[in-house]
């Protein structure tokens, strides 16, 4: 069972085509970045625009209830329409009804790579100015850090 009640928040999703940002993981900042990539495709994201904690057996229809909700009320514009452009959230389950939350993440940013298009999409309470996107420094963790490319 969920603690509290799922408040719905009001968003609005911009998504446009950008030209090929280089490494999608150099655009990381040190601080809440959040990814799903396979062999340099995928996505890159950072900030909150919204965030849903649940909990208990009904955890994952809790939070099934509420993106269906999100996405039901927000203004989506996605010149890209590929998947992973336009309202995305990002989510961790806990394995067991207790103890533990699982919570879905809806990123302020998100950079994707799908094939030979990229984008950005901001998502927030009003629509967003595209952010500048540089490589960012990275902690001496990132350098620690290896990919393995050759994976099935």
């Amino acid at each position: 069972m969920t603690s509290a009640p799922l408040s719905v928040p009001r968003l609005v999703a911009r998504t446009v085509e950008i030209s090929d940002p280089g490494p999608l993981l150099d655009l990381l900042p040190a601080d809440g970045p959040m990814t799903w990539l396979r062999r340099g495709e995928g996505l890159v994201a950072w900030g909150v625009a919204a965030v849903c904690r649940t909990s208990g057996e009904s955890r994952f229809e809790d939070a099934s209830t509420w993106w269906r909700s999100v996405v039901r009320v927000a203004a989506v514009a996605d010149e890209v329409e590929v998947p992973g452009s336009g309202m995305v959230c990002l989510g961790s389950f806990a394995f067991a009804d207790t103890p533990g939350d699982s919570v879905l993440v809806i990123p302020r940013v998100i950079v994707g790579r799908r094939a030979d298009r990229c984008w950005v999409t901001t998502i927030g309470e009003t629509a967003g100015e595209i952010p500048v996107l540089t490589p960012q420094e990275h902690p001496e963790a990132y350098a620690r850090t290896s990919l393995i490319t050759d994976a099935p």
